[in-house]
This record gives structure tokens, sequence and C-alpha cells, in this order.
């Protein structure tokens, strides 16, 4: 029976082992140096190298020279891999190299036999090498068991502990070993070695495939050697292609994720909706697909930050390939990420993160990719805070959506700063703000009288001020505050509610590039006009809006009756009572019907 391509290249010195230089250099000047520790800890991720390196540290310890006239007597860093131990290790079937598999032996009845024959002198070799794979499925009284061998060894023994997890090994294991972490390599020298291998076994297969391999196997050099083997093996003699490489791995291919983010881009959300239709017509795992355009957004995420440190090609370049993009897509890359904010990309990676959170659930794949994407395309769908701030962003921006809007787009928010006019012309006049007083002023003059401001359930939200309204022209960061007060409040009411408490009744307006808060009883006006207060406010500000206006604190005269206390906005209203409350909520006004 043929040997796999993994089992048949598997490293069997320590120079042949790639991307591992510091734990290779370290462990031969241990031989050389004949400082060996007694236990070892290899941690790393699947298929980097930790087994091999154990065998090839206990080839190290154990050659005994290549022929009779070439007698090696005491370890060496360069095992000739032809003597009687040298082959017996690399066959698994060396009497003085034990491997054990943490995750079917790992009751303390199996650490007890380890016990029990450690002390036993070597058969064959100098030392005896013990490989425990996986170790950290070991359970607590194992553990235990294993400390005392660990803390007062035999002269001839060394323990290598493999683990993915090297988190969960107790510290009082880790405290008695000396610990490496396996790096996962780089794509090129995955690349590389699939290249050297495909050589020696004459595989046809071209460069482009070779990297879908290296990319598809994650760091791991196990896992993409046996992605060739079993890519030979399905073309035979026949030449493989990076179109059949992704074929046979289900991996999506570069164009597909090109023309996602275009339409995200345009804002297209029935482009998207029939754009995971084809996926679905052509078999794709939705689950995959994902994976896939979450490693694409992170390449344009790379590139925005790499264009920013460095205008010359050259050097962008040196950084792509440290940081593992695709150089043959670079240009292409870098349209995108000049094309999609930072803000908006981050957006869709965490609502593409959180799709893939709800399909491991047990929710539907294919709707939560829908509802990803169309979130992504139509921010106005999604009533997070987070989507709210991106709408405000474009409104500011003076940006449209270019797709089709629902039936309902009448109510679709306009620029607010130029719609205030129009606004005003569309609906009822609004009564004038109370008169406000300075915290600071003894005296003032007898104010004018006011209305209470009525419920939005007492009469029809578009007759009545809401609350934070005045009869000040919103311009400037000031304005652009107010326009986001509940975005605000929102904020503060998550970060401190006694800071909630005293402002979420205030007034607000705004005074050029002052935001002035006026607040209903001077019980309030103190509180919020506390430094640490204000402070807090000014934070919740600047993060959730980016600006950073000036801060007045008054005491409304004569403040209208309580108002009743403010629903969520879609709570209970009809659709012609949320769009008035998106009007005085944005200072906006509505869109004229395409007909």
């Amino acid at each position: 029976m043929e040997l796999s391509l993994y089992r048949k290249y598997r490293p069997q010195t320590f120079a042949e082992i790639v991307g591992q230089d510091h734990v290779s250099r370290t462990l031969q000047n241990a031989v050389r140096s004949d400082a060996v520790a007694h236990a070892y800890v290899f941690a790393g991720s699947r298929g980097t190298g930790k087994t091999s390196m154990a065998k090839i540290l206990a080839k190290a310890l154990n050659c005994t020279g290549p022929d009779a006239e070439h007698v090696v007597t005491e370890p060496t860093v360069t095992p000739c891999g032809v003597c009687e131990s040298c082959r017996a290790i690399a066959a698994s079937t060396a009497l003085d190299v034990i491997e054990m598999d943490a995750a079917s032996n790992r009751g303390i009845d199996d650490i007890r036999e380890l016990r029990d024959k450690v002390g036993y002198a070597p058969v064959n070799g100098r030392y005896k090498v013990y490989i425990v794979d996986e170790v950290h499925m070991l359970t607590k009284e194992a553990f235990n068991a294993l400390l005392k061998t660990l803390e007062e060894p035999p002269p001839h023994v060394v323990f290598v502990l493999a683990t993915t997890e090297a988190h969960k090994i107790p510290a009082t294991i880790l405290s008695r070993c000396q610990r490496f972490d396996f790096r996962r390599p780089r794509v090129h020298d995955i690349a590389l070695v699939l290249s050297q291998i495909a050589a020696s076994e004459h595989i046809e297969i071209d460069d482009p495939a070779i990297l879908e391999i290296a990319r598809h196997a994650e760091g791991g050099f196990r896992d993409a050697i046996g992605t060739l083997d079993k890519l030979s093996t399905f073309f035979g003699a026949a030449a493989i292609s990076s179109r059949e490489v992704l074929d046979v791995l289900g991996v999506i291919a570069s164009e597909l994720l090109f023309e996602i983010i275009d339409i995200v881009i345009e804002r297209d959300p029935a482009s998207a909706l029939l754009f995971v239709q084809r996926l679905a017509e052509r078999g794709t795992s939705y689950p995959q697909f994902i994976h896939d355009l979450l490693r694409h957004l992170r390449q344009i995420f790379l590139v925005q930050y790499l264009d920013d440190v460095s205008d010359d090609p050259a050097t962008l370049l040196a950084l792509s390939q440290n940081l593992e993009i695709d150089e043959q897509l670079l240009d292409r890359l870098a349209r995108q990420a000049h094309q999609l904010p930072g803000r908006e990309l981050l957006r869709l990676i965490e609502l593409l993160g959180r799709a893939q959170t709800e399909i491991r659930g047990g929710l539907d794949p294919r709707l939560q990719l829908e509802m990803a994407l169309v979130r992504a395309a139509h921010p106005e769908v999604d009533h997070s805070p987070d989507a709210l701030e991106e709408r405000l962003r474009r409104l500011e921006s003076g940006s449209v959506p270019v797709a089709g809007a629902p039936p309902t787009s009448a109510a679709t928010l306009a620029a607010a700063a130029p719609a205030v006019a129009a606004a005003a012309a569309k609906v009822a006049p609004v009564p004038p703000a109370p008169a406000l007083v300075a915290a600071t002023a003894p005296t003032v003059a007898a104010p004018a009288p006011t209305t209470a401001a009525p419920s939005p359930r007492d009469e029809p939200p578009s007759e009545a001020p809401a609350a934070g309204d005045g009869t000040d022209e919103p311009t400037g960061g000031a304005g652009r505050v107010k326009r986001a007060w509940q975005l605000v409040l929102q904020q503060a009411e998550t970060q401190s509610v006694g800071l909630y408490a005293v402002i979420k009744d205030a007034r607000v307006r705004a005074d050029g590039e002052r935001l002035v808060l006026a607040l209903p009883s001077s019980l309030t006006l103190g509180k919020a006009s506390s430094p640490d207060n204000r402070e807090l406010l000014t934070a919740i500000i600047a993060r959730t809006t980016g600006d950073a206006p000036d801060l007045q604190f008054l005491l409304e005269q004569n403040p209208a009756e309580p108002a009743a206390p403010r629903s969520t906005p879609d709570a209970g209203l009809t659709i012609a009572q949320r769009i008035a409350l998106a009007k005085r909520e944005l200072d906006a006004s509505e869109l004229p019907d395409d007909d």
C-alpha cells in the first residue's frame, strides 16, 4: 500500500522543517551543548510540524550512525536517517520512542501505566522519548499523576507534550517544561513545499492552483499536502488548474467576492438577493461563502491601512506579502478599498460575523446571509444604532441610495440640514421654544407663555413638537449633534443611568457651534452641569457623532408639563406617524414621488 504524500514527505531532519527556525535552532543548540531539557511543550495549530519536530529530536538523541565506519556515540544535530534507530523512529516502531494520543488515553490509569514504565532503562537507544499528542485533553487527575513524574524524571527520559490549546494545560505542568510556540507558516512557505512535492511526484499543476491550495490550508502543512494528494488522485495525469482546485474544494472564486462587494458599494439590495440565488443554483455552501468573503474583506481592510502608510507600490507589495494578501489582486483590492468607506467595511464584517454565529446556532444559513447583505446594502431597513448612525452619516454627506426604494420610499430620509426650510413648508408651524435662562444669570425678563408639548399618542405626531426641538437653525457640529440627540441618549443610558436620568427631558437646540441644553428644574440643571457629567456627556457626544461642540446648560422657565414616556419609534405607530416622527427626529423632509 502506497504511503500518503504527507507521510512520505514528512520532514526527517532539522533542516527540512519549514517556518519553525526559532524552534529547530534552539533544539540543535541544546543537543550540541548537552543541555536537552527533560520536558518540552510544543504548542501550535494543527499541521505546523509539532510531531515531526518531536521525532527529529528523538532521532538526534538516539542516532547511532550510518555504518560501522561512522559510528555516532553521542547525540547529534544531524541524524543519519539510515541507522536502525532512525528508521524505527521514522516508522513509529521504535521501542524507546513512545507515542501516546491523549485524546484517546486521557484518564488517570493511562498516566499511571506510563509513570510505572518511565523508570525502565531504554531498550536500544540512549534516551526514552515520550511524545504525548493533544496533551490538553488529559483529565485533571491525569495531570496530577503526570506532575510528579515531570518534577523528578529519570535522567534518560525526555517528554514532549504537543498541544493545539496550550491555555488548557495547568500552570503547574507548564512551569516544569520548556515551551515552544509553533508559528503558522506563511502562504508562500506552504506553496514552496507543495511545488517541491509536485515536482518530485510529477504532478502537473500551475502556480495559481498551488497558491489556492496553500490559502485553503490556513497555515497547515498537513492539510495542504493532503489536498494536493487528493487532487492528484482525482485528476490523475491531467493538468490541474486553479478552477479545478476551486471546484473540488468548494472555495469561492475571487470574481464572485469582488462582485458582491461591488453590489454593496452600489447599495443595490435587489442585486444582492439575486446574487444569493445564483449561489444557490451553483450549490455553494453558504457558511463557506461567508468564510471566504470575510477573508476578502480582511484583505480590503489591510489594503486601506497599507495604502495610508505607503504610496510606493514596491513597499506596498512587500507589506502585502507579509500580511498574506493576494499579490495578483492587489490593484483590484486597492480599488475597492478606496470605494468602500472604512466605517461601512467594519459594519459589513460585523454583520457577516453575526451571521456566522446565528448559523452555528442552527438558523437558516441562506436567510442569515441574505439579511446581512441587505442590511449592508440598504441600511434603511436596519433599526440598530449602528445602522442609524450610518444613515445619519450618509445624510450629512449628501449621498442618496442608488437602489430602488420600497413602496414607502416617501419616508426615506433626505439630507437633514438643507431640508429644514422645505420641512417648514409642509409641516404645521411649531410653537416657539420656551424662554431660556442661563444658569449663571440671577434675573431674567418675564417669559412668554408656553404650551405643554402633547404626547405623540394624544395628537397626530405631525402636529406635536418633539422634545429637543427649537426654533434655531441646526448648522455646524452642534446642529449635527442635535439631529443625532436620540443616539446620544441611547449611549448615555448604556454608560451612565444617572446622566441619562438628568438629560433625558432636556430640550436641545444648536446655537452656532454651541449645543444648548435646557433642563426642566434646578435639580437636574445642577446635576447635568456638574464637571463629571459635563465631561462624560462631551465624551459620549464625541464618540457617537464625531463632534465636540461647547455645552451650555440652561434652566427652562415655565417648563411644559412632563411629556408621556417616549416609546420606541415603531411601537404602535402608523406609517404616516412614523414618517412624521422621522421628520421631527432628523429635521428631514420627504423626497418627491418618482411619478
